[in-house]
Order: structure tokens, then C-alpha cells, then sequence
């Protein structure tokens, strides 16, 4: 750019601009930070040395040496500080406490330096218990400070009129009980540990307001400050014997985002050491600019080249925050020529907000003469995104030391921004929900058990498993089932504070972390227990999609993350346990863990060792049990599993069934029940019985692809009539992927096997399905039968199961007979057959036609 007032003004100026740029463009440049020291023992004090001293004081110091800042302690009471942070005459306020309210003054660090609570203090002979034994009492409290905002809302939320004193420190609100001018002090329990002896007073019962306590800046004016504490603390924390670590032990008390890339720092210190050149060659003109005035403006070009080939953007502005400079790229930038540039403001080229952020900085650097290091993200006037800057301003002087412009130098690192941020998401967060993976989850917890182990708090885990989720993305497909896993993420989302961690672990699986739900076990787990119901009743809500209802449900497992959890392994398998146990008692519902469900999940695995052993070693047997008419004929049988194992005895199907269904261990059971119901009818004909037999087929068995071929197989393979065989399924079955059950029953049926519905009336019954599908006969659950005549509801529903079957041409079997009464009430109703102990418990088939021999 060609920008000539006077000779004697240019020359003025770009020996400034060099100086400047050469004395502070580097990165490493020592910064002074003004941190604002309130008196707090142990947590925050002016140390003998007027350095910053305490817990926090001491963390600051060690970040400093670490970030090249130079630290000035500026005491101040609470309100002092407050309203000194507010006004900019300082930096840094550590040791304020996280509210709400102040969110939008102040801006805040993720990770908190330490967690506090408050406590109530007073004289021995003192009386205070309770909350209420704060009425009429005059309490002294640190003006501005939270404990002081809770004391005075007390009359509205509790009735209680407390006389709160406003005092300017902790100890100045001791003196006053101890002198007798207030009944008690109210003061975070790191002072009251430490002081309240030497006041002589002592600390109540009274503990409110768990609190976490960070470093704060104005809000939008010192985010690398925060950048640079976050990454320590985050760092520290979680290295054992860390500085962190050390202070804490030092003190006696108890407990992340990138920094600006250290390639940077080298390259503008490349620059600093380039631009040092020039400023030696500026220093020669300046010798003979009376003599050789054509040499100066040699110099100004050779400048104006310097800088037009600096990869970064060069800009000088006037006290009016108007551009007096600006090297090529800048102009590349903005769109306009050099001579465009001049006079213009921020406003000519970007939005208000953006405006509004860089005039910040720079009245900083013309009004207070500071040194400016600031990251920028610049939107343009026109809404366009322009990108995020990396910023150095510095003041530029005259001859008297008033600041006459600043000089910036700007380096674009959007990209570079980019790329951090995609490698965060590919590495912690996933593609679909956008939600932290297992990854990220897995340091949330480690970290939730150290606050727990800590500062003995209490979290909790919520292990979430969609019910439905299988049947939405087979029957509707993966756009649908993707769409309905966004939708669950969101849902998820909206019930968990922001301090909370949800996370997508697999499939359907996602898993919610309650980062404080109490501070013992009797408040944790009400808590945690209200957290969980309200997410699954959230859960239970149609999610509607292109105007169609899904129903996704949730079987959650809930744990507490406690002081004596052993690891995040062991709290994720609780977790998983009590799931596993929710999807065991009927799915849709929250189980805490318990102790014995570790038990129970170790039976599980040594039964399911046993069960692959047991098919193949003849301790499985089919037991017969028949069914007959009102003429007392048998017309079929129901074949009954049975385990007989060499050192458990029998067990029963409900135990082992189960077991093989979570496994593909039911796929090999189900093939030996067909083998041995197929051995079961040949021998049955031998002796003269053509009826058919009834085999129950398991849901995972009945939608393998290959179903319908392995029956053609067995039954080819055994020589054994289709007719002879009925497949019982549930009610669960027929309605998962209703399509796809129809095309196969239909196979089915068309060879010749018949289909009895298990359990009528126990599940999910619709005339609609039952219309659709190739049925032969419901079986009344043995439930209904048990009061059946003598209760009245039971009746009308085995009437009503019966007149239905009858208007459909459905066979009737009713299961669980067990008096004549019952069977006389179904006969006469119209009942087709009965099963039940009155006329025979299962038995092996021998026995069973020995009997009939008999």
C-alpha cells in the first residue's frame, strides 16, 4: 500500500511500526495479568511476598510459570472484585462460585479449580440446628458473595426472616460473632476449618449450597486466559502427583479446551526475528533522512514489500479505530484496494457482533495502553463467515509516550481451528447423534469417581437399551432407524443438566452420566431413580416421522457412582447388569443394580457353558403331556422340555430358555426339538395315535432366514408327515416384522404344519393379525384359568378368547386345568381340548403309552 503524508510524519510512523512489531510480535511475549485477590484462607490470599497465595493463589502461580504470564495481585473484598472484573480493572477473579446469575456476567472455565460447600458457624453456647433456627437470627455474610444472595432470598422460600449483616471479608464477619455483634458468620468450610477455633466459634450442623469454584473473567474479554487455566487444571487433575495434587496435599483440602498451537509462536517469532532486519536498516535511514530524503522512500517500499509478503494480516489504526495502514493481504481480505482501506472502520467490513468484540480489544490497547493477545472469530458484514484469528495489538506512541494508534497483526488459523475440531469429534464424539462415544464416556466416569472418592459426592449411571429399536430398523429401515436415534439422542439431551454427560455407546445402547445426585446414598438414589423414570416415560413417547408413529421404549439399569465404587469397568458392567435385569422383568422399566445380580449374571454364564455341553451329551429329554375332548378322547399332545442337569437336577425352560435365546445356542436346541418331536410322532403312530404334537418355537429361532428351510430338512430328513406337527410361537412374534411372519408361515403352512398361538391373551392380541395369519388354534394361558368359574373377570375373558376363536374357526386349547370344575366350564363353552395335572402332569412318552396300554 502507498500511503505519503509528510516525509518527516512517514518516517515517524514506520519506525514505530518496526519498534513495535519487532519488540512484540512474538508469541512468547510476557504477559502481565491483573488478578484480583480477595481474602479467602486457605483457598485465595495476598501472600508476605503480594503474590497471590492459598490453593488457588499457588495453582494461578504455576499456570503462569507455565503460560509466561506475569502475575499482579490487585486485593479487593468480594464486591470490590466483583465490580472491578466488571469494569475491566482486572483480569482475573479466582475463587468465584459457578451460579446461574453470574453465567451471564462472567465467563467460566469448564472444569471447576474446587468444589466448596457453605456451612454456618457460631459461639459455643450458640443454638442454631436447622434452617430454621435462622429466623431473627443476625447472621453475617461477605457482601456479593453467593451465600449472602441465598441468606437474603430465605424469607421467600422458606418463611424464615434471618437479620443478614453485610461484612466486606470472612474474618471481619468472625470478629462480629466472636465480639458478639452477629449470632453467627456463614463462611465456605475451607476458611471455617481453618479459622473458626481461633475465633472462637464453632461449626453447626447447618451445610448448604455445594458449590464449585473456579477463575473468572468478564464476560467475552479474556478467553485465553481460560484457555490457558482450563488445559492445566484438565491436565493436572487427571495426572496423580501433579502440581494439582501436590498444592491440595500442601493446603489440606480437596479438587479442559486447546491452547493456541506452539507453531504459531514460532512463526510469528520467525517474523519478529525478519522484522528486526528492517528495523536495523530503518535505524540506518533515520541517520541520513536529512541528506537523502530519496533514501526513506527506498526505505517505504522495501518496508511496504516486507510486510505485503508476511503471511498475515497488517493493519494500523488510529485513535478513531480507523485504518491508517494495511498491507496487501489485508486489502485481499476486504476486497478493496489500499487506498479503499483507508479511513475505513471495522464496521465497513463486519457484522455488529463482531464489531463489537475487536472495538473491545482495541480501546484496550489506545485507552489503557495495553498489549493485546486475543483470538477472533470475524463474521462479515455481509453474514459470510470471514474465520477465526489469532490477534496481537500493541499500542503505538509519540515522542511523549500517548498513545497515538495501535499496530495489529492478525494470523488466520481457521483451518487449523477446523482441524482440531474434527479431530475432537472423530475421536470423541459420534457421527450420527453427535453425542460423546464410549470413549469420551469412559473419562467423564473416571473423572465422576474421582470427585467421588475426593470430596465424597455422589453420581450415577444410567445404562439405556431401546426395545423396539431391532423391529423399527429391520421392518422400516436404516434412513428410519437412523432418524429415530437422532431423535432419542435429542430427547436424552433435554433431560440432563448441561453438566451431565449423555453418550451413544453401540447401536441402540446409549448411556447418561448424572454428574451430582446427592451427598450420601439415602438422597443419591431417590434422586437418581426420579432421573432415570423421567427419562423413560420420555423415552416411552411416540417419535413421529414423516406423520408415522414410532414406539421405541427403553429398559434402563441404574447404579450410583459412589466414594466406595471400585472402577469405571465395574460401574459400567452394574450398569449393564441392572439393564439386562429391566429387559428380564417384562422391558420398559428402570432396575437399580443390587449385589446380586453380579451373582446372577455369573449363574447365566456358567448355566449357558453348561447348556452348550448338555445338547449334545443326552441330558436334554421331550416329556408328553395330552390333550383331550369333551368325548375324553386324546386329540393332541404338547411336547415339554426338560433339562436333567448331572449336578443342578432339573431345570426347568423358564431358566434355560432364556439363556439360549441371548446365544445361538437356541437355534441348536430348537433343531433337536423338531429332531425329537419328529422320533415322537413315529412312535406315536406305531401305537396307534395319529394326533398331532405341539413344539414351542422361540422368536429368534422362528426368524432365522434359514427357518423354514431347516424345517423342510428335518422333516425330509425323519420322514415325518407335516400334518403331524403344530409350532406354538407368542403373541411377540407374530407381531415383529408382520410382513415377513406372514411370507413364512405361509411356507410353512403350505407343507402342511399348523400354527397354535402360546399364551393367548397374555400379549399383544389383535383381531387384525389374527385375520392376517395362517392360524390353527389359541391356547388360553394357564393365568386365566386359575379363578376360572369362581372370578368373574377371569370368566368373561376365557368366554370372550372362546367366542372369538369360534367366529374365526379357531381350535381352543386351554392350558392349566387343573379341577373338573374347570373342565366341565370349558367343555360346555366350547371349549376343543383341555391340558392340565387333572388328567395328566408330563410325562416321558413311554410311560405316557404304557399307560394308555394299561
Amino acid at each position: 500500500m502507498q500511503c505519503r503524508p509528510a516525509r518527516t510524519i512517514i518516517a515517524a510512523v514506520c519506525l514505530s511500526l518496526l519498534a513495535c512489531l519487532c519488540i512484540n510480535a512474538a508469541f512468547a511475549q510476557q504477559r502481565t495479568v491483573r488478578v484480583g485477590v480477595i481474602d479467602n484462607p486457605p483457598r485465595i490470599f495476598n501472600g508476605n511476598d503480594g503474590k497471590p497465595a492459598g490453593i488457588l493463589g499457588e495453582l494461578l502461580e504455576a499456570i503462569a510459570k507455565e503460560q509466561n504470564w506475569q502475575l499482579q495481585a490487585i486485593p479487593c473484598d468480594m464486591q470490590s472484585c466483583l465490580d472491578a472484573l466488571q469494569t475491566g480493572h482486572i483480569d482475573l477473579l479466582p475463587d468465584l462460585a459457578y451460579s446461574d446469575a453470574r453465567d451471564h456476567l462472567y465467563d467460566f472455565h469448564p472444569t471447576p479449580a474446587l468444589r466448596s460447600w457453605s456451612q454456618i458457624y457460631e459461639r459455643p453456647d450458640g443454638s442454631i440446628k436447622s434452617l430454621f433456627d435462622l429466623d431473627g437470627k443476625r447472621i453475617s455474610a461477605v457482601a456479593g458473595s453467593l451465600q449472602y444472595e441465598y441468606l437474603a432470598a430465605l424469607p421467600s422460600d422458606f418463611g424464615i426472616v434471618p437479620d443478614v449483616q453485610s461484612v466486606g471479608t470472612l474474618e471481619a464477619g468472625f470478629d462480629m460473632v466472636a465480639d458478639g455483634g452477629a449470632d453467627a458468620a456463614v463462611a465456605n468450610h475451607f476458611f471455617g476449618g481453618r479459622h473458626a477455633a481461633q475465633y472462637g466459634l464453632v461449626a453447626t450442623s447447618l451445610i448448604f449450597q455445594p458449590l464449585r469454584l473456579f477463575y473468572a473473567t468478564k464476560k467475552g474479554s479474556n478467553d485465553a486466559l481460560l484457555s490457558g487455566i482450563e488445559r492445566h487444571l484438565k491436565i493436572w487433575q487427571n495426572t496423580p502427583g501433579s502440581v494439582y495434587y501436590q498444592v491440595i496435599e500442601r493446603w489440606g483440602a480437596a479438587k479442559s479446551t486447546k491452547s493456541i498451537p506452539v507453531y504459531f509462536w514460532w512463526t510469528l517469532g520467525a517474523l519478529g526475528g525478519l522484522l528486526a532486519l528492517s528495523v536495523l536498516m530503518a535505524l540506518l535511514l533515520k541517520a541520513q533522512v536529512a541528506r537523502q530524503t530519496r533514501h526513506i522512500k527506498a526505505s517505504e517500499t522495501m518496508l511496504n514489500t516486507i510486510l505485503d509478503s508476511v503471511d498475515a494480516y497488517i493493519y494500523i489504526k488510529d485513535k478513531n479505530l480507523r485504518y491508517v495502514y494495511g498491507n496487501r493481504k489485508l486489502c485481499t481480505l476486504f476486497m478493496r484496494t489500499p487506498q479503499g482501506v483507508l479511513g475505513r472502520s471495522d464496521a465497513d467490513f463486519f457484522n455488529g457482533k463482531s464489531c463489537a468484540a475487536i472495538r473491545l480489544h482495541d480501546l484496550r490497547v489506545i485507552e489503557k495502553g495495553e498489549r493485546v493477545v486475543q483470538e477472533e472469530y470475524n463474521v462479515a458484514v455481509d453474514g459470510s463467515n470471514v474465520g477465526t484469528f489469532l490477534s496481537i495489538k500493541i499500542p503505538l506512541r509519540n515522542t511523549e509516550g500517548e498513545v497515538e494508534a495501535l499496530c495489529g497483526i492478525s494470523t488466520d488459523i481457521t483451518e487449523h481451528r477446523a482441524a482440531q475440531q474434527e479431530v475432537q469429534r472423530l475421536a470423541f464424539y459420534d457421527a450420527l447423534t453427535e453425542l460423546p462415544n464410549r470413549r469420551l464416556l469412559l473419562e467423564n466416569i473416571d473423572r465422576a469417581l474421582s470427585v467421588a472418592k475426593l470430596d465424597s459426592l455422589y453420581g450415577a449411571l444410567l445404562y439405556i437399551d431401546l426395545d423396539n429399536f431391532k423391529r423399527i430398523n429391520d421392518g422400516h429401515g436404516h434412513d428410519v432407524g437412523d432418524a429415530v436415534l437422532q431423535t432419542v439422542a435429542q430427547r436424552l439431551k433435554d433431560c440432563v443438566q448441561m453438566v451431565d454427560t449423555v453418550a451413544r455407546i453401540g447401536g441402540d445402547e446409549f448411556v447418561i452420566l448424572l454428574d451430582y445426585v446427592g451427598r450420601d446414598a439415602e438422597e443419591a438414589l431417590p434422586n437418581a431413580k426420579r432421573a432415570a423414570e423421567k427419562v423413560r416415560t420420555v423415552l416411552e413417547e411416540p417419535i413421529v416421522l414423516d406423520r408415522q408413529d414410532y414406539l421405541a421404549g427403553a429398559s434402563i439399569g441404574l447404579t450410583l457412582i459412589c466414594p466406595e465404587s471400585a472402577s469405571t469397568a465395574d460401574v459400567m458392567r452394574e450398569a449393564d447388569m441392572a439393564m439386562y435385569s429391566s429387559k428380564q422383568s417384562g422391558r420398559n422399566r428402570v432396575a437399580v443394580y443390587e449385589a446380586s445380580m453380579h451373582h446372577e449374571a455369573s449363574e447365566r454364564l456358567l448355566l449357558e457353558s453348561d447348556l452348550s455341553h448338555a445338547i449334545g451329551t443326552g441330558q436334554f429329554e421331550m416329556l408328553i403331556q395330552p390333550q383331550w375332548n369333551s368325548a375324553q378322547h386324546v386329540i393332541g399332545a404338547e411336547l415339554l422340555m426338560r433339562w436333567n442337569h448331572p449336578e443342578r437336577g432339573t431345570i426347568s425352560p423358564d431358566v434355560f430358555i432364556p439363556i439360549a435365546e441371548q446365544s445361538a445356542l437356541i437355534l441348536r436346541l430348537g433343531d433337536w426339538a423338531m429332531q425329537q418331536a419328529c422320533v415322537i410322532i413315529e412312535q406315536l403312530r406305531r401305537a396307534g395315535d395319529l394326533y398331532p404334537v405341539s413344539i414351542n418355537v422361540s422368536p429368534r429361532q422362528f426368524r432365522n432366514t434359514d427357518f423354514v428351510e431347516r424345517v423342510q430338512e428335518i422333516l425330509a430328513e425323519y420322514g415325518t408327515p407335516a400334518d403331524g406337527l403344530i409350532f406354538e410361537v407368542t403373541e411377540g412374534v407374530l407381531i415383529e416384522d408382520m410382513q415377513a411372519t406372514i411370507e413364512r408361515m405361509a411356507q410353512l403352512a403350505s407343507l402342511g404344519v399348523r400354527f397354535s398361538i402360546d399364551d393367548f391373551g397374555t400379549g399383544y392380541s389383535s383381531l387384525a393379525y389374527l385375520k392376517r395369519l395362517p392360524l390353527y388354534e389359541l391356547k388360553i394361558d394357564e393365568s386365566f384359568m386359575r379363578d376360572t368359574p369362581a372370578n368373574a373377570d377371569d370368566t368373561a375373558i376365557v368366554k370372550l378368547i372362546l367366542a372369538v376363536a369360534k367366529q374365526l374357526h379357531l381350535q381352543v386349547v386351554a392350558e392349566g386345568v387343573e379341577t373338573q370344575e374347570q373342565a366341565d366350564f370349558l367343555l360346555k363353552n366350547g371349549c376343543d381340548a383341555v391340558q392340565g395335572f387333572l388328567f395328566a402332569r408330563p410325562m416321558p412318552v413311554m410311560d405316557w403309552l404304557d399307560r394308555k396300554a394299561a
